[in-house]
């Protein structure tokens, strides 16, 4: 599919930027265009889902274009297709270049949401790990033939995680 081409979206000034300060936020470095890459096979290998907000947007100013690959504009018009009552109902986006906008924006703000459900740990976080691989090293490489740092870390963890959802479970009852 990337080999088909590019495609151009219009968008307001203030959704640029909007969209260009989410994009920093959450792929440092990259451009947009390239984030909307990710971002669109994150939603279709289901990380998340888009979701709708409570977007106040600010479509003043002179349309910009901004160039997209031809598999990111079709999955976008997709959605138009499929979400377009809706988008018009709540956010009175009657076309597609206002649909795109606000589509982007919701789908930076459905990134947030995912965020929040996820751990995030910095390297300083994991002496602990060390110290419980230093102390069961042997013990789980003759228990589960585990003989690297990153494959004591995958089972230790995993395993951690399953006691802690038994006891949310044994506590929810």
């Amino acid at each position: 599919m990337p080999s088909q081409g590019y495609g151009t979206i219009g968008l307001k000034p203030a959704i640029i930027s909007e969209l260009q300060k989410d994009t920093d936020e959450y792929y440092p470095g990259m451009f947009l265009p390239s984030a909307l890459i990710i971002m669109m096979n994150e939603v279709k290998r289901k990380y998340y889902t888009v979701g709708m907000y409570n977007i106040k947007i600010d479509f003043s100013g002179r349309y910009t274009s901004l160039t997209v690959r031809s598999d990111v504009k079709e999955w976008f018009e997709a959605n138009y297709e499929i979400l377009k009552e809706k988008y018009e109902k709540k956010y009175r986006a009657n076309n597609f270049t206002k649909f795109a906008s606000i589509f982007m924006l919701n789908m930076f703000e459905s990134k947030s949401v995912s965020q929040n459900n996820i751990i995030k740990l910095k390297e300083a976080d994991f002496t602990w790990l060390i110290s419980e691989y230093i102390q069961r090293k042997k013990e789980y490489e003759t228990k589960y033939g585990i003989k690297t740092f990153e494959h004591f870390a995958d089972m230790f963890l995993k395993d951690l995680l399953e006691r802690i959802n038994s006891a949310k479970k044994i506590l929810t009852l």
